[in-house]
């Protein structure tokens, strides 16, 4: 992917503010763009301003080496892991777009889960989701029957950290989600996963006639 103004890009890229982790680490911070600037906010509500000089060289090794390791950027910028966390969010929100197959979502299958789900929500607004819990795969109960639900990909209950507690709310608890474009693909998988003969769909987001 070719970054010819890469500040501008990234400008326009988190005119929205993006909640997003570092690689390494895995420290929570906040990515947003504010008249002109774009700015990094971390868990301490420390704010830092990135500027276009270190920004270009940043992108310019990063295209020469591809290096994922902050370190390897020390003599062009401090805010490597930074900016590699936001690497790895558009690139990720790129094949999401672009992706037509249904995509899974579970934190002891990829421990990146968590931030991936949310690029994928952000790059799919009309997309569908199911929640199910993890312990649910392949268990026709009354229990799954209960807790499984499909949902837009708008809906405050698979969307919104406000509702809960925990770092990884989506798919580091008890649950995990599948994704999917069209609705109809997404219920035949559900059904799949869970041998359930159908799968409940969210009152508050789902028409029942869609």
């Amino acid at each position: 992917m070719p970054y010819k103004d890469f500040y501008h890009f990234m400008l326009e890229r988190f005119s929205q503010p993006a909640e997003l982790v570092t690689l390494g680490r895995k420290q929570p911070f906040t990515l947003y763009a504010e008249q002109g600037n774009l700015y990094v906010k971390n868990a301490s509500n420390s704010l830092r301003r990135l500027d276009k000089k270190s920004m270009a060289a940043f992108i310019e090794h990063y295209e020469e080496t591809n290096s994922q390791s902050p370190k390897d950027y020390q003599d062009v910028t401090f805010n490597a892991s930074y900016l590699l966390a936001a690497m790895k969010y558009l690139s990720v929100m790129e094949d999401s777009s672009s992706a037509s197959t249904i995509v899974r979502f579970h934190s002891k299958e990829n421990p990146e889960s968590e931030q991936q789900y949310r690029a994928w929500l952000k790059a799919n607004p009309n997309g569908y989701v199911l929640s199910l819990p993890k312990k649910s795969e392949g268990k026709n109960n009354a229990s799954t029957e209960i807790y499984t639900c499909l949902h837009a990909a708008i809906c405050n209950s698979i969307n919104n950290d406000n509702n809960y507690s925990q770092p990884e709310p989506f798919t580091g608890g008890d649950y995990f989600k599948v994704c999917a474009k069209d609705l109809a693909e997404l219920e035949a998988e559900a059904r799949t996963i869970t041998t359930l003969t159908s799968v409940k769909r969210c009152s508050l987001c789902i028409r029942a006639n869609s």
